[in-house]
C-alpha cells in the first residue's frame, strides 16, 4: 500500500526546523549575540545558568523591537533583514533566515522584553514550545533581552544527547570568544551560575585580541595586512616558535562572520612551511573582507561556511599575506655563519691541543700464559662479565630468572650481580643468561606510570609549593572552568582575590617556569573532558616531557631495577622503544657464527 502524503503540524515542522539552529546551548548564544550586534549594540551581556541547561539570557542595548512586531519576532521566516532573494548577495547583517527566533521557542519556555526609544516602557511576550503567551507592558531599559528556559523540554532524546556541563559551558565560552574577536567596538560580557567568565571592555583589534588570548600573545603577534580588489586581509598569527601540537587558538572571518574553512586554514600552514615543528599548529586570528556579491553565506544554516566566487585568489593572497608579514617581521630560518662559526670553534696557536701520547709495555708478550702480562690486568678499570665480582653475590638487588617456558614471564630472585654499563646502560645476570636495560628510559618509564597510576587511582600528583607565587596571565577565563576541577589532582594549587590568580603550588617534578608552561598548554587546548581522553591529553604532554628530561636520579641500580621488573611491562615505553632486552646464550652463539 502506498503512503498518503500528508503535511506536518506546525510543532514537528518547528522542531525539525530547530533541530538544524539549535544544536546545543551555544547555538542559541551564537543566534541571539548575532541579532543583538545587529540592533547596533553597544553593550551585550550573556547569563548563562547550568551550561546554559536551564536557563540562557541574553541582555543588549540595541534599538529593539516595536511591540507590535513582537509575535513576528517568534514566526518562522520572519525577519527585518531581507526583503527578496537579491539582498542575499548584498548582506551587511550578522542574521537573515528569521528562524533563530522560531527555532529557540520551538525547544525551550522562551520570553522576549524589548523596548524603542520612542516608548517609555517596555513589552514582553512568551513563547513556550511554540505557543504564544499574552504581551504585557513591563519597564525596562532601551534594548531587547531574551530569555530560554528548560532547552530541550519537550525533546528529551535531544536534552540526553547534551554533554556534561563542563564541555557544554566550554562550547559555549568558544562560541562567545569567536564573536568577541570580531567585535572590539562593543563590550561584552559572559556569566555563568553568577559568576564573572569574561568582561570585556571597549578597545582596538590588538586589544580585544590580547583580552582573549592572554596579555602574553600581545608580544607574540604578528600583524598582518594586505588590500587587494579581491580580498582585504586582516588581523594577527602568532610567531611560529608559540605554535603548539594541540589545535587551539585558530579564528578565521568573513566580513565580520566567524566561518570555518579547511581549505584556507591549509593556506595559514603553507605560510608557516619551514618555521613550525613536526605536527605544530600555529595560533591566528584573521580577518578577510570580500564584496557582499563575490560571498555566499546562504549555504547551511549555522552559517558557518561560506563560498566564494573566487576562492583559489583568495588562498593564494591569504598565504602571501601572511608570508610577507612573516617577512617583514623577521620570522623567518636564519644562519648566523659566523656565530656558529664562533660558537664551535675557538682556535689559538697558543692553546693547541696536545697530541695523544702511547704508552707500550715491552714486557708483554701475547703467547705467554702468565696473566701478568695481561694488559687488561694493568687497567684501572675493567669488568669480568662472564666473572662476576665477589661484592655483589648475594646483593638483594640482582636477579636471576627461574626457570619458566618464556623468560619474560619468570619471576626475579635475589643472586650474583647487577653493573652499569656507560653510559646508558646497565646488565644483570640471569640463570640462563644476562639482561641489558636501557636505563634512562627506565627512569622515565617509572616515572610515567607512578604518575599515571597517581592520577588513575590514587590521590593525584603531589604538589610542591613554590617561593614566589606564579600569576596567571593566560586566555584563562574561555578555559578555566573546563579545567579547575581537574587542575589539583594535577599537583597545581592557587589563591584567587579580586579576579587575579596566583599559582601557589605545581607538580612536584617540574620547575616553576615548566609548570606554568603546562598549565598555559592545558588551559590552550579543548580536550573532550571524558575521563579516559583527559588521561591521554595528560600522558602525552608527560610522555613528551620526560622523553627529553634527563630525570634526577634519586634512587641507586638496583633499586630501580627492582622497580622495574615490578611492572607489568618492564620491557616496552609507551612510544615502542625497547627498555630492557634478554641476552641468552643462543643470542650471544648467533653473534659468533
Amino acid at each position: 500500500m502506498p503512503q498518503t502524503i500528508h503535511h506536518l503540524s506546525e510543532e514537528v515542522a518547528n522542531q525539525i526546523a530547530a533541530g538544524e539552529v539549535v544544536q546545543r546551548p551555544a547555538s542559541i548564544i551564537k543566534e541571539l549575540m548575532e541579532n543583538s550586534l545587529d540592533a547596533r549594540a553597544t553593550e551585550i551581556t550573556v547569563l548563562i545558568q547550568d551550561a546554559g541547561r536551564t536557563s540562557i539570557q541574553v541582555i543588549d542595548n540595541g534599538s529593539g523591537i516595536d511591540a507590535e512586531d513582537l509575535p513576528a519576532a517568534f514566526a518562522r521566516h520572519a525577519t527585518s533583514k531581507l526583503r527578496s532573494a537579491d539582498d542575499l548577495f548584498a548582506l551587511n547583517t550578522m542574521g537573515f533566515r528569521g528562524e533563530a527566533l522560531a527555532s529557540i521557542s520551538a525547544v525551550s519556555h522562551a520570553s522576549i522584553r524589548s523596548r524603542t526609544a520612542e516608548h517609555t516602557v517596555a513589552t514582553e511576550l512568551s513563547c513556550e514550545g511554540g505557543q504564544l503567551g499574552s504581551a504585557k507592558k513591563v519597564a525596562a531599559s532601551v534594548g531587547t533581552t531574551i530569555t530560554a528556559k528548560n532547552l530541550f523540554f519537550n525533546v528529551p532524546a535531544r536534552r540526553q544527547f547534551l554533554k556534561n556541563d563542563t564541555i557544554e559551558f566550554r562550547h559555549i565560552s568558544e562560541t562567545f570568544a569567536s564573536i568577541a574577536l570580531a567585535q572590539p567596538q562593543t563590550r561584552l560580557i559572559l556569566k555563568h551560575n553568577g559568576k564573572d567568565v569574561w568582561s570585556l571592555d571597549v578597545g582596538n583589534p590588538r586589544q580585544r585580541v590580547t583580552q582573549i588570548l592572554g596579555k602574553k600573545a600581545n608580544e607574540r603577534l604578528v600583524p598582518v595586512g594586505e588590500k587587494t580588489e579581491v580580498v582585504r586581509c586582516d588581523g594577527f598569527v602568532l610567531r611560529p616558535e608559540h605554535a603548539r601540537k594541540t589545535r587551539g587558538d585558530q579564528y578565521l572571518y568573513v566580513n565580520r562572520r566567524p566561518i570555518r574553512s579547511p581549505y584556507l586554514h591549509k593556506a595559514v600552514i603553507e605560510a608557516f612551511e619551514g618555521l613550525l615543528p613536526a605536527e605544530h599548529h600555529p595560533a591566528y586570528v584573521l580577518f578577510l573582507e570580500v564584496p557582499a556579491d563575490r560571498v555566499d553565506v546562504n549555504v547551511h544554516p549555522a552559517k558557518t561556511e561560506v563560498k566564494f566566487e573566487d576562492e583559489r585568489a583568495i588562498y593564494a593572497i591569504l598565504r602571501s599575506a601572511i608570508k610577507r608579514a612573516l617577512g617583514i617581521h623577521q620570522v623567518t630560518p636564519t644562519l648566523d655563519f659566523e656565530a656558529n662559526l664562533q660558537q664551535h670553534v675557538e682556535w689559538d696557536i697558543r692553546n693547541q691541543p696536545a697530541p695523544p701520547q702511547i704508552r707500550v709495555n715491552p714486557d708483554y708478550n701475547p703467547f705467554s700464559s702468565d696473566k701478568n702480562s695481561n694488559p687488561r690486568s694493568t687497567a684501572k678499570e675493567s669488568f669480568d662479565f662472564f666473572a662476576p665480582p665477589q661484592a655483589n653475590v648475594g646483593s638483594q638487588a640482582a636477579w636471576q630468572w627461574e626457570e619458566s617456558e618464556d623468560p619474560k614471564e619468570s619471576a626475579l630472585s635475589p643472586t650474583s650481580f647487577c653493573l652499569p654499563l656507560p653510559p646508558h646502560f646497565a646488565i644483570a645476570s640471569l640463570k640462563n643468561g644476562l639482561v641489558t636495560v636501557h636505563v634512562p628510559r627506565a627512569r622515565r618509564h617509572l616515572f610515567q606510570q607512578k604518575t599515571a597510576a597517581a592520577l588513575t587511582h590514587g590521590e593525584g600528583i603531589t604538589a610542591q609549593t613554590w617561593l614566589f607565587p606564579e600569576v596567571v596571565d593566560l586566555p584563562s577565563q574561555s578555559r578555566w572552568l573546563a579545567w579547575v576541577d581537574i587542575l589539583p589532582r594535577l599537583g597545581f594549587q592557587w589563591t584567587e582575590e579580586q579576579g587575579v590568580r596566583q599559582i601557589q603550588a605545581g607538580p612536584y617534578f617540574l620547575e616553576p617556569s615548566e609548570a606554568m608552561e603546562w598549565l598555559e598548554s592545558l588551559l590552550a587546548t579543548n580536550p573532550q573532558q571524558e575521563e579516559e581522553a583527559l588521561q591521554q591529553v595528560i600522558n602525552q604532554w608527560l610522555s613528551a616531557w620526560a622523553t627529553n628530561k634527563s630525570l634526577p636520579q634519586t634512587q641507586d641500580l638496583r633499586a630501580l631495577l627492582d622497580e622495574l621488573f615490578a611492572l607489568e611491562n618492564p620491557w616496552v615505553d609507551a612510544q615502542g622503544k625497547a627498555i630492557a632486552r634478554i641476552l641468552d646464550g643462543e643470542a650471544l652463539s648467533a653473534q659468533f657464527q
